[in-house]
């Protein structure tokens, strides 16, 4: 066989294998009731008999929490959930070689990566929104779509009440490039850890608050520091330095330590039995592992300019999935008011406003949206990501 023939009949069948991938995603989705098949009315009745015949749903879940839900909905449906506790970021990449190798394996994933997955995911067909009518009334239309929004969460800074009794050390956050404070700042690897990265770069993106703030703290004008101003000129992407640059700057030369674990800086920070505590950007829910004469802490919920970063956790389900009725039951379940009790603790606010109200009133905390928070920029953060990255390599 000549070159020409042999090239000939590559592509043929490249695109006989492209066909047939497209010819059997659309036959899923007509089976699954996804996208262009999805129907006008949900019969929940079938949806329920379909899953129960399929037996199990498979869940990729950024939070270990899921493990509550398996006795719950095994009673209740008789269908076991398989869990995988795996960060937000890897589940995405996981279902993208998967899906690209032909296996099928996740019928759910449970994401806090908005960007990634609307940048990315969404586009690709990867995963598809499935809204449950039976309980999307008390969700606003942005927690309904691009995603299912199950609830609100955050990474916020974190002090130790019972060393601080008068309350919190700081009240900017400029003070955590005060020189008291070196060394003495613990949060994720942004290197490792796009919700820390997140929240890094959320800072970058309001650059006036920034500045607003400096001007409260010192009284004066920030002025830049020379590495700042070079590194602004040197790259292409940046018009001028700013004020969260210069925090930047100022915060990663006061050495914060990065910890891989939330749950160990909640601890750090919280540890009553220790003279110096440090602070802590950590997930604001970690407030449930409080106990009486072990940890004590709490965000500084007034810190200027904002005292964390806020973003959805998502439940969507896998393009192909081999579950598809028990995936879409999981979903409704992990939306009422059963399936979201490993996560009713203080600071994590259900997406829901009738459950919302209830936390508010059972746990004492203000209402999600008078939060001094910044929500992330799904767009912002995703086409921002590699250009931040250098950015905080350069000024650390």
């Amino acid at each position: 066989m000549n070159s020409s023939a042999l090239k000939s009949l590559l592509f043929a069948t490249c695109l006989t294998g492209l066909a047939g991938t497209a010819v059997a995603d659309e036959a899923w989705r007509e089976q699954a009731g996804i996208g262009e098949f999805a129907p006008v009315s949900q019969d929940w009745d079938q949806i329920e008999a379909a899953a129960r015949e399929e037996g199990e749903v498979v869940i990729y879940s950024v939070s270990s929490r899921i493990a509550k839900l398996v006795d719950g909905f095994h009673e209740r449906y008789g269908i076991k959930i398989v869990g995988y506790d795996i960060p937000s970021d890897l589940q995405i990449e996981k279902l993208r070689r998967e899906h690209a190798a032909g296996i099928n394996s996740v019928d759910v994933l449970f994401n806090s990566d908005i960007s990634l997955l609307q940048n990315e995911a969404l586009p690709k067909e990867l995963v598809w929104n499935f809204q449950p009518e039976p309980v999307t009334g008390a969700l606003d239309e942005a927690e309904k779509t691009p995603f299912l929004v199950q609830r609100h969460s955050s990474r916020v800074v974190f002090y130790n009440t019972a060393l601080n009794p008068d309350g919190p050390p700081i009240d900017s956050l400029w003070d955590l490039t005060r020189p008291e404070w070196q060394g003495r700042t613990l949060l994720p690897s942004p290197l490792e850890d796009g919700l820390s990265a997140n929240f890094l770069q959320t800072i970058l993106a309001h650059p006036d608050e920034m500045a607003a703030a400096y001007e409260r703290e010192f009284g004066s004008p920030v002025e830049f520091s020379e590495i700042v101003v070079e590194v602004a000129e040197e790259n292409p992407l940046i018009e001028a330095p700013d004020a969260s640059m210069e925090w930047l700057y100022r915060f990663m030369k006061n050495k914060p330590v990065f910890q891989g674990s939330t749950s160990k800086i909640f601890k750090n920070v919280a540890d009553v039995k220790q003279d110096n505590p440090p602070l802590g950007i950590t997930s604001f829910s970690k407030m449930r592992s409080n106990k009486d004469g072990v940890y004590a802490a709490r965000p500084i919920l007034e810190l200027d300019p904002v005292f964390g970063v806020t973003y959805p956790t998502v439940l969507v389900m896998a393009d192909m999935a081999p579950h598809p009725n028990a995936a879409k039951l999981l979903i409704r379940y992990m939306m009422e008011k059963e399936g979201l009790k490993p996560w009713n603790e203080p600071g994590d606010y259900a997406a829901s406003s009738a459950f919302e109200a209830e936390q508010v009133e059972a746990f004492d905390i203000p209402a999600f949206d008078t939060l001094k928070l910044w929500p992330i920029d799904p767009d912002e953060v995703y086409f921002s990501k590699h250009n931040f990255l250098a950015l905080f390599l350069a000024l650390s």
